[in-house]
Order: C-alpha cells, then sequence, then structure tokens
C-alpha cells in the first residue's frame, strides 16, 4: 500500500505540470505567428519575469519590491527609446525613412536589452559577475528571439525549439537507458556523458533535416550547427543549475505551477537563442 502510495505521489502533480505546458505553448505559438509586434511583446514579457528571477538568484535576501524595480526598468527604458524620434530631429545624414525606422528600432531593443544590466549592477547588493554574464546572455536571447522572428521567420524559431527538445528528449532516454559516467556531477548530478552525446545525435539529425528550409545550409552543415547550438542548451542549462545551487533553491521560483520559474523551463532555449543570434551577426543568414 505504501508502495503504491509513493507511486501515485511521483504523478500527483502531472495534470498540473500537463496544463501549465499546454497554456505555455498555446500563448507562445499564437504570439508567434500573429506577428512580430505580439511577438516582440510577448518576448519582453519573458525577458522581465527572467530579469526577476536573475535577480533573486543573484541576491537570494532581495526584497521583492528591489527585485521588482529591477524587473520592470526594461519597461521604464522602453518608454524612454519609444520617444527617440521625438527628441532626435531631423536626421543629419540625409538617410532614407526605411532606414532610419530600422535603425531607430534597433537602437531601441539594445537599450530595452542592455541598459536594464547595467541598472541591476547599481541596485543589487551581491552577484554582480552572475548577473552581468548570465544577463547578457539573457539579452542576448531576448533580442535575438525578437529579430528572429522577421530573419527567419516562425518557422525558424520554431527549429530553434526544436533543437532544444530534441536534445533534452533524447539525452534524458539514452541518460537513462545506459547511464554511465556523469558529465558534471558536482553541479548537474542527473546528466550523463551518454544522454549528453545523445542530446548532440539527436540535434545533429533533427537539423540536418529541417535546417536548410530555413536557412541556406547544405544538410551536413545545419546538422554540425544544431549541434553546436545543442551544446550550447546543455552549458546553458547547467550554468542555470549552477547559479540554484549557490543561492541555495530548488527552482529560479514558483511562477509556473508544476515547472518551478520561467529560467527553469528556458535555460537552454536562452543559450541557444543568444548563440544563434551570434551567428546571425557574423555570418547573417538567408531566408
Amino acid at each position: 500500500m505504501a508502495d503504491g502510495a509513493t507511486s501515485q505521489g511521483k504523478w500527483n502533480d502531472l495534470s498540473t505540470r500537463v496544463i501549465s505546458a499546454g497554456v505555455i505553448l498555446a500563448l507562445s505559438l499564437a504570439a508567434l505567428f500573429v506577428g512580430p509586434w505580439a511577438w516582440s511583446v510577448f518576448v519582453l514579457i519573458v525577458y522581465v519575469l527572467m530579469l526577476r528571477e536573475l535577480a533573486k538568484l543573484c541576491e537570494p535576501g532581495i526584497p521583492t519590491l528591489r527585485r521588482w524595480i529591477i524587473a520592470l526598468s526594461p519597461l521604464a527604458v522602453l518608454v524612454i527609446a519609444w520617444l527617440l524620434p521625438l527628441v532626435g530631429g531631423d536626421d543629419p545624414e540625409g538617410l532614407d525613412e526605411v532606414w532610419t525606422a530600422f535603425r531607430l528600432g534597433i537602437l531601441r531593443v539594445l537599450l530595452v536589452g542592455l541598459v536594464p544590466l547595467a541598472f541591476g549592477l547599481l541596485v543589487l547588493r551581491d552577484g554582480h559577475r552572475t548577473w552581468l554574464a548570465y544577463g547578457l546572455v539573457l539579452a542576448g536571447a531576448a533580442m535575438a528571439l525578437t529579430y528572429g522572428q522577421v530573419v527567419v521567420g516562425p518557422r525558424g524559431i520554431l527549429v530553434l525549439v526544436g533543437i532544444v527538445v530534441i536534445s533534452d528528449v533524447a539525452g534524458y532516454f539514452a541518460g537513462r537507458a545506459f547511464g554511465g559516467p556523469k558529465f558534471w556531477p558536482k553541479i548537474s548530478p542527473k546528466k550523463t556523458w551518454s544522454g549528453t552525446v545523445a542530446g548532440w545525435i539527436g540535434a545533429g539529425i533533427f537539423g540536418a533535416i529541417l535546417g536548410p528550409s530555413v536557412v541556406e545550409l547544405t544538410p551536413l552543415v545545419a546538422g554540425i550547427v544544431a549541434m553546436v547550438l545543442a551544446f550550447a542548451g546543455q552549458m546553458g542549462d547547467i550554468a542555470e543549475s549552477w547559479m540554484k545551487r549557490r543561492a541555495g533553491v530548488k527552482d529560479s521560483s514558483s511562477l509556473i505551477p508544476g515547472h518551478g520559474g520561467v529560467l527553469d523551463r528556458l535555460d537552454a532555449l536562452v543559450a541557444v537563442a543568444a548563440l544563434a543570434g551570434v551567428g546571425w551577426l557574423i555570418w547573417g543568414v538567408s531566408a
């Protein structure tokens, strides 16, 4: 009877997790396919929530009010950044309106993404290096996802998500099936080398099949890129695990019923999106 109760207890939160995941998926897909504006607003909201959780991981005892002040700073910066055309006057270089609008859009995104990080350094009393290092990754991911919707379209964003999901699922089942040496036992005791390598292989196959339909790459190159992105996602997961161990908490927050915090769910995607954004900037893409 006790064994049955224990077994049943393992699945007590299953319905909550499924419902939460369904709601998140529905909101994400709706924002992604409605258009760039809806997606940009969605990404901004997620960015605010992630900053809120990161502030607590950096300074575990931070008061709620101060944490929210840091987290909501991107909204204040957005309002100020939106006034830039009003105070900028005529374009001294005589650039056409399309280029001027594009340039201002880039400037706004940079301000909204990066200025709050500097503000957080002033407000936080601990964890400044962690805040700056991981905060830059968060900002890079937010900017990459915002413009990725335009650069590679909704399908490109879904391929990035698919790389994370395939890598995670392949790693989970291979790790359970084969076990073996741990990948980084001090930080992530459940990760094995078998699961890690399986995640790379799964992501590589997925990328080789779907990558060329998003960007102009051969299947071989697309597969290699997907494997590199999968590794980045695994490092993102480990980095967040390290921050939680440092802060002495199990989850980044209790915001999502049955799932923990936003960072708990998106740590791998954050790293993948940030690295993909760097790739888009350096090499460019052709959708």
